[in-house]
């Protein structure tokens, strides 16, 4: 699996690459518009100054197609090196998915073979921690997740569960408040959303010292029940994209299938 550094060095070299084919292609230019002048000289002169002339032109005109040949051959391999990282980071994603999703599965799995209801409950959790954990994972860097529990009369939401930045995230939310009813009635309608820019909106009221600045939340439901909301967070507004709330959806659709069993 590639490091950072790798990653790095491989973006070097690609900088460089491209900085050599401009100067290539700069320096194919001039060889040409240098052939095309030394060829109109030999053309006026006579005698042995022509010839010293049309020499010229003529290893000119070599120079030019050297240079077209090697500007060729760093462009293949460019694309090569490009190929290359791409795979690489391909791989990666491929393992960083089974590493998040593999403990997910196992507690479905505990789930399902759990007999009595304090197993349920025990593995419940562990299925919750294992989501947050997850959504970190495959988040931005520096995110933030955290799990509500839809509380037994409607009217809260109470964490259960976080994962990410060391501080933590509001404990829970409240009907009557504008931030409060509106998560509500997001968990009710098994809905989802992605705030961008949390400074810029009035349905997020980030606690003094959180450290994000956009956010996105889905609903946990079993089937059309509500069960909760599962939220990610980020450092940097507009870091959180619509790929981001795909991913929360699928670990908030595992999460509900798990939790419709206790």
């Amino acid at each position: 699996m590639t490091t950072p550094a790798d990653e790095a060095r491989a973006r070097a070299a690609l900088r460089r690459q491209r900085v050599l084919g401009v100067a290539l292609s700069a320096g194919a230019v001039a060889s040409a518009v240098a052939t095309f002048l030394l060829s109109a000289q030999a053309g006026e002169s006579t005698g042995h100054a022509r010839a010293w002339w049309l020499g010229l032109g003529a290893a000119t005109t070599g120079l030019t197609i050297v240079l077209g040949a090697v500007q060729h051959r760093l462009t293949d391999r460019r694309r090569r090196t490009a190929e290359q990282v791409a795979v690489e980071a391909e791989e990666e994603l491929a393992l960083t998915l089974n590493g998040a999703l593999a403990p997910i599965t196992n507690y479905l799995g505990e789930m399902a073979d759990a007999v009595d209801e304090s197993e349920r409950d025990h593995v419940a959790g562990q299925l919750s921690q294992a989501v947050v954990e997850a959504v970190v994972k495959l988040a931005p860097e520096g995110s933030r997740s955290a799990f509500y529990r839809l509380d037994d009369d409607w009217r809260g939401l109470t964490r259960e569960v976080w994962s990410g930045r060391p501080s933590q995230p509001r404990p829970h939310f409240t009907a009557g408040t504008p931030d409060g009813d509106k998560v509500l009635d997001l968990v009710r309608s098994g809905d989802f959303v992605i705030v961008d820019d949390v400074a810029s909106s009035p349905m997020v009221t980030p606690s003094p010292g959180a450290g994000y600045a956009t956010v996105a939340a889905v609903a946990v439901t079993a089937g059309s029940w509500p069960l909760g909301m599962l939220t990610v967070d980020a450092p940097v507004a507009g870091e959180l994209d619509q790929s981001d709330v795909e991913l929360l959806r699928v670990l908030a659709n595992l999460l509900g299938a798990g939790l419709a069993q206790v």
